[in-house]
């Protein structure tokens, strides 16, 4: 069996996506059909993100969490810069993403833009562990020069 990139993945996953945008547009107008593709992308990317945590070699933690950026990067598709990691924390800006200008050279709509990938992030977290915490101010895909990107994991409660 070939793997394919997450890139390529999500490239796949967006032009059905917008399939089922455009139907839902048709049927139930813009603001319905655009909480739809956000509410399955969320949903995905939590089950992934669970997933992802029942692969740990150990039990979920930060380091094995990060792991997933190689993924995120296979084939160039994000270029990271000024990465910084302390014991519960890593953050981290992304200066190129591919995903963004896949989307775009597929011509797919700007409002669906941040749901196929930038709206998978949080729920992924989340679904990884609920220890952990992800801050994002700024995408590139809504328009900002980077992306920022702020992972806590949070201290096991007594």
């Amino acid at each position: 069996m070939t793997k394919i990139t997450q890139l390529d993945r999500r490239v796949l996953e967006a032009q059905v996506l917008r399939r089922v945008y455009d139907e839902a547009v048709r049927l139930h107008g813009p603001d319905e059909a655009l909480e739809l593709v956000r509410a399955v992308q969320e949903r995905s990317a939590f089950e992934a993100g669970r997933d992802f945590a029942a692969a740990a070699p150990e039990k979920p933690c930060l380091d094995h969490f990060l792991t997933v950026l190689d993924l995120w990067r296979a084939g160039g598709a994000i270029a990271v810069a000024d990465f910084k990691r302390d014991a519960n924390s890593a953050s981290f800006r992304v200066r190129r993403c591919l995903y963004v200008e896949s989307y775009r050279a597929l011509g797919m709509p700007e409002a669906l833009l941040p749901l196929l990938s930038c709206a998978r992030d949080e729920p992924f977290a989340r679904g990884y562990s609920d220890r952990l915490r992800m801050e994002r101010p700024e995408t590139i895909a809504a328009g900002n020069p980077a992306c920022l990107f702020r992972f806590v994991w949070e201290p096991e409660e007594d």
